[in-house]
């Protein structure tokens, strides 16, 4: 069993999951606004994807604009998952998310606070930009755990966590080895001892 996905299964339980979500809206409605002013995706019907989904709060959020016209979240944790689906029944699979097969190709492609958890990022980006995204689509994630954000450089053991720590260079080399275009990475939340979330914004 992966020790991550144990972990958070365990959160769930907690109903850590509403915590998580507290902390993150900041990040995640920066995340929104940028693609709002810097692409024009939003202003036509759009398709959406969240990888890493936890309770399924942002899919909700999303499928409440009007321009909407499929929202899917994934999630490897079966108790995130089943919390998901306890507040709206559809649009939530259970997957590892580094094997996700992509069945459709989406707009927008979103996730926050996920990607360093996977063994290799690098699979799940070339599945992305190859599979899952649209021409002229976005991909989107926000990260907290990264080299230059001192804080959390000890979550795995504070956590019980097994966590792929990068610098936000390594990050941005990943989305270019990928060619991805337009790419930009930028922090917000900023405040002392803590680095902000590492926004990632690429388009295909």
């Amino acid at each position: 069993m992966n020790i991550n996905i144990e972990t958070f299964n365990q959160w769930a339980l907690d109903d850590r999951d509403k915590s998580m979500q507290d902390g993150h809206t900041k990040s995640v409605e920066k995340m929104l606004k940028y693609i709002k002013t810097e692409t024009n995706i939003l202003n036509k019907k759009f398709s959406f994807i969240d990888l890493g989904c936890g309770n399924g709060w942002v899919v909700r959020k999303i499928k409440k604009n009007k321009n909407c016209i499929d929202a899917l979240g994934i999630d490897g944790s079966k108790n995130m998952i089943n919390k998901a689906k306890n507040r709206y029944t559809e649009n939530f699979i259970l997957s590892d998310i580094q094997k996700f097969r992509f069945k459709k190709k989406y707009d927008i492609i979103f996730s926050m606070e996920t990607f360093y958890y996977l063994s290799n990022p690098k699979e799940i980006i070339d599945n992305i930009i190859q599979n899952g995204l649209k021409r002229n689509g976005i991909c989107i994630i926000g990260i907290d755990h990264y080299l230059e954000n001192k804080s959390t450089l000890n979550w795995d053991k504070e956590y019980n966590l097994k966590l792929n720590s990068m610098s936000i260079l390594e990050w941005k080399t990943l989305f270019k080895q990928s060619n991805f275009k337009k790419i930009k990475l930028f922090t917000v939340n900023k405040k002392e001892n803590w680095n902000g979330t590492l926004i990632i914004a690429a388009q295909k």
